[in-house]
């Protein structure tokens, strides 16, 4: 059965000043195709779209249920999303007047890059099944450098459709590690992750040290299992394979995609992986911290 969608405003936003995490309140009971997010400097000196990264500042969290099941800050998402397709990146939009610049950031769940319809609209979120004490909201750290970084408005793409249960969901998560040399291995990188979710990606993003990608990963060796070489190739490499795969690379980041092909049977289950080691090469030395964010479908209860 086919379900129209509508575009709605989402009015009930908690918080929402400079300093503050604003937190959005999506209502219960509709599928959400996306949530876009605008967001504006009142004080900016010109009619120009502020970036994402002055607006906000930390970590955005994704709440569904009463788990957190996106975590990383506003400007990676964008980056995120722009690796699929231009696009998909966020918008800005002058204003008649200084300050009043909107910068319209899209948090997809519904992934229209996907070439096939129901690998696009069956990861849309579905809110039906939640109850009583369970909610669906978005926190967003508001930059506290000033007095005039707010969120100015918030709508959302949504569709009737409920199966009555949580549906598997693309999850994002980040996490930090030191850098203290030209080099960096990493293990276990998903322990703790749930055994029945599907990696999808690894992004690497340059180390926090690093001026113009002069210490960024230039290359990096993924060995699942002792003996399973997932990724051994240099950035350079990557990018070009990437590109062959319609997708649309940019500077900030190393990244592995295990469905490059578009095809969820490429996705490696977490319970598969008994070891996990990942050894980055950077530019030069680096002596700062690396975040990588990992994206995982699953089941967004657990």
């Amino acid at each position: 059965m086919f379900y129209p969608t509508n575009t709605i405003q989402l009015r009930d936003i908690q918080g929402n000043a400079d300093g503050k995490t604003a937190t959005i309140n999506c209502p219960k009971g509709p599928r959400y195709r996306k949530i876009v997010v605008g967001l504006r400097d009142t004080g900016k000196g010109d009619t120009a779209a502020p970036s994402v990264a002055s607006v906000t500042a930390g970590d955005w969290q994704v709440i569904l249920g009463s788990k957190v099941i996106r975590r990383l800050t506003g400007a990676q998402l964008d980056y995120l999303n722009t690796q699929n397709g231009s696009q998909y990146a966020s918008y800005g939009v002058a204003g008649a007047a200084n300050g009043g610049g909107v910068t319209y950031l899209p948090v997809y769940f519904e992934e229209p890059w996907r070439k096939r319809a129901d690998f696009q609209n069956g990861l849309a979120c579905e809110t039906g099944w939640l109850d009583a004490n369970g909610v669906f909201q978005i926190k967003v750290p508001l930059d506290g450098s000033g007095t005039t970084k707010v969120i100015d408005s918030v709508f959302a793409v949504v569709d009737g459709f409920s199966s009555g249960k949580p549906n598997p969901i693309m999850k994002m998560f980040s996490d930090d590690a030191n850098t203290a040399a030209a080099t960096l291995d990493l293990a276990n990188i998903f322990q703790g992750a749930d055994a029945n979710d599907l990696i999808e990606s690894i992004y690497l993003l340059d180390p926090s040290d690093s001026v113009a990608q002069s210490k960024q990963v230039t290359k990096a060796r993924l060995v699942l299992n002792g003996n399973n070489v997932i990724d051994d190739v240099t950035l350079d490499q990557m990018t070009q394979h990437l590109k062959s795969s319609d997708m649309n690379p940019t500077v900030g980041a190393y990244p592995i995609v295990f469905d490059h092909d578009d095809l969820f049977e490429s996705l490696r289950q977490v319970s598969s992986i008994k070891t996990a080691q990942l050894t980055l090469t950077f530019k030069a030395a680096s002596a700062g911290t690396i975040r990588r964010i990992t994206q995982r479908l699953g089941d967004p209860t657990v």
